[in-house]
């Protein structure tokens, strides 16, 4: 049995093979990466930093994300949730509990920089 939010949110995974650029170094083609929504997850914000580099602010947004167990997700992956593209961080981790086995899900750290 696998633990689904009834009230979570779809988290779509975003994931985009290499191509060669102009200068013939390797980089993730996310325009045209391939999608695959995953419905009933649960989104929690795991840190928040905010800090002045120079004339700027630099936001950076840490995210957990509870997901469907055995959900596809890599760490070269890029999470979209509610709109915004968030980088997968380290692998992920299927979290089933000891005493009964009962598989809970999959939980992805993510995150997104922005400033």
């Amino acid at each position: 049995m696998t633990i689904v939010f009834p009230y979570g949110e779809t988290v779509t995974v975003l994931r985009a093979v290499l191509v060669e650029d102009e200068y013939e170094n390797q980089v993730r083609d996310w325009e045209n990466a391939t999608p695959t929504p995953y419905a009933g997850c649960a989104v929690a914000q795991n840190g928040r930093d905010e800090s002045l580099t120079g004339d700027r602010n630099v936001i950076a947004s840490d995210l957990i994300v509870f997901m469907p167990f055995g959900a596809d997700v890599l760490a070269t992956d890029r999470l979209e949730i509610r709109g915004r593209a968030y980088e997968v961080v380290g692998a992920t981790f299927a979290w089933r509990s000891p005493f009964s086995g009962l598989a809970f899900g999959t939980v992805v750290y993510c995150n997104r920089v922005e400033g």
